[in-house]
């Protein structure tokens, strides 16, 4: 014979999961309906415009850090200035997160860590450097006169 206490807690997780479904279900609608009317303008101003040429964008999740978007990159320099030494991305991270009093989670370090070095990979003014010469590599201010944003 089950246990009630058992069957008691699996109809009341059934029971939100199928809220969560129906909630979804309405977002989903909602932004179909959002989507038609954006495409309905678009044919207004250009009845011709290929819609079906339009992508989809990835739209990602919150960030764990709760660091604004493009602040990381911006307290990386910060970060990098006031130290004077070369650290890792996740050195970095750690830093910028103590600097903005958020939380030291494990998620929040990853995701700002790979975000600070893909952004300080992408620079191409020669700002900063990377060292890879070492596990893990560092990356440092590079010795230039040029003012960096």
């Amino acid at each position: 014979m089950a246990e009630t206490h058992v069957i008691s807690a699996l109809v009341d997780k059934r029971a939100r999961v199928d809220g969560m479904i129906q909630n979804r279900r309405f977002q989903i609608m909602r932004l179909e309906m959002e989507l038609a009317h954006i495409d309905a303008v678009i044919k207004m101003f250009n009845p011709s415009y290929d819609l079906e040429a339009i992508l989809p964008k990835r739209s990602f999740t919150k960030n764990p850090a709760g660091v604004p978007k493009g602040a990381g990159g911006r307290y990386a320099l910060t970060v990098l200035r006031e130290s004077g030494e070369a650290l890792t991305a996740v050195e970095i991270a750690q830093r910028v997160l103590t600097k903005l009093k958020k939380a030291h989670t494990d998620e929040a370090v990853g995701m700002l860590a790979s975000s600070v070095h893909s952004t300080l990979s992408r620079r191409r003014d020669g700002a900063t450097v990377f060292d890879a010469s070492i596990y893990p590599g560092k990356w440092r201010l590079a010795n230039t006169a040029h003012k960096i944003l």
